[in-house]
């Protein structure tokens, strides 16, 4: 993705970048994507119930389509794993969202992109990132809905920022 933006005035420094990709794809060629449809086991990130989000968002509820399938087959629980690299754009100093979301244990969808603005702590970079995979979550539940695969409670955020789920979750916490 980085080096496609320079597709039409190629450096030095680019074929070197490219070459290292190569490399990368050659030493672990036997890589491959696992499909597992097994339920995945969450009770190592067992979260909490506030109750005080009623007193912020007290009719808050999900927008479920009236005119969905019937649900039919196993439940899926969906898993995102999100992470940002802050700075990562040399050029531009834009940041990197990486996402990966999983049903059950099978990767459906993955995104890598350069983020819009320019974020001055990486706080700020993850959090961006987790409201983007918070986007993609609530088109995830949409569509699974849509075409008749009943959804296993809400999904599963895991980010490597503590202070970006610390402020996001408690809405009373000022970090």
């Amino acid at each position: 993705m980085s080096l496609s933006r320079f597709n039409m005035a190629p450096r030095e420094n680019h074929l070197r970048a490219a070459k290292r990709i190569l490399a990368y794809v050659k030493t672990f060629h036997k890589g491959k994507i696992i499909f597992d449809t097994s339920y995945p086991n969450h009770s190592a990130f067992m979260s909490e119930h506030h109750d005080n989000w009623g007193e912020f968002y007290p009719h808050a509820e999900e927008d479920i389509p009236h005119d969905i399938p019937e649900s039919k087959g196993k439940a899926v629980c969906l898993t995102v794993f999100v992470d940002a690299d802050h700075a990562h754009d040399l050029v531009t100093r834009r940041s990197i969202t990486g996402i990966i979301v999983m049903a059950n244990n099978t990767p459906i969808r993955w995104v890598s992109k350069r983020q819009r603005t320019v974020e001055s702590s990486t706080y700020g970079s993850e959090l961006v990132a987790a409201r983007i995979a918070t986007e993609l979550i609530l088109e995830m539940r949409y569509m699974f809905r849509m075409i008749g695969v009943p959804l296993d409670g809400p999904a599963l955020l895991l980010g490597d920022n503590m202070s970006v789920f610390i402020n996001t979750t408690l809405p009373s916490s000022m970090l």
